[in-house]
């Protein structure tokens, strides 16, 4: 069984740090990296590389808040507006982060007459790195419990053991990008952006039914609903990238 960490946030003088936004920042930066050395390796331009990238993150930020407004906590947010711009309290929800994210990243390509699929496939091997770290931040914090289980990797809680979901998301993350990773190079361009939908969504549609205090709507989460178009788009990407190569 997994100890109850319960880290919040650390003081250094006047200055306090907390420990799941610093992981999102580790996160990002690694995937930053690894964009960097895909790109290069693929001869994309790199300016358009980093242009995209600061478009893509900030607006997953944004996109990460509102969804976390509007879907899991807007009675709280209506009633005290002052609270949606103090992040550091909490409350993102990473996939408003890909709706948004990804919109302002077609967008960009759309916009730079740039090869979606080039572009998008590099992006798609890069990402898992941020989630791994990411929701290792969110494990330190104990931000997504699950339901009660005597798993030897659950969590220590007041009220009993219980399936901690940020690492096994973590897990599942670390599993996509091995395989995007190591793969072999896909005969069609843009397959790596297909599996990657293909492979997380149903993984995380599951995972949803085992979280405790969340949302609900029609029986489902938010991201469930998420889960289902990520899906869709999915399949849609499989015919839509092979027709190019018909």
């Amino acid at each position: 069984m997994l100890p109850n960490l319960g880290l919040s946030s650390v003081s250094l003088g006047p200055l306090t740090l907390y420990w799941w936004g610093g992981f999102i920042a580790l996160g990002i930066a690694a995937t930053l990296y690894l964009v960097r050395h895909l790109s290069a390796r693929e001869k994309l331009s790199f300016d358009h590389i980093v242009d995209l990238s600061v478009w893509t993150v900030a607006a997953a930020l944004v996109g990460s808040r509102l969804m976390h407004v509007f879907f899991y906590e807007p009675a709280f947010f209506f009633a005290n507006p002052s609270e949606i711009l103090k992040v550091w309290h909490g409350g993102m929800s990473s996939t408003g982060g890909i709706i948004l994210g990804t919109s302002a990243a077609i967008a960009y390509i759309v916009r730079n007459k740039l090869d979606i699929r080039a572009y998008g496939d590099v992006i798609a091997r890069a990402i898992p790195a941020s989630w791994v770290v990411g929701r290792l931040g969110c494990f330190l914090t104990h931000t997504h419990p699950g339901t009660l289980s005597n798993l030897p990797f659950a969590v220590r809680y007041p009220d009993g053991a219980r399936l901690e979901l940020s690492i096994i998301e973590a897990a599942i993350w670390a599993v996509i990008g091995l395989i995007l990773w190591f793969m072999k190079r896909p005969r069609v361009p843009g397959m790596y952006i297909v599996l990657l939908a293909l492979l997380y969504a149903p993984a995380r549609f599951a995972l949803d039914f085992l979280r405790v205090d969340n949302a609900r709507y029609a029986g489902l989460t938010p991201a469930q609903f998420v889960m289902i178009g990520l899906f869709a788009v999915g399949i849609f990407g499989y015919f839509r990238f092979k027709t190019y190569d018909a």
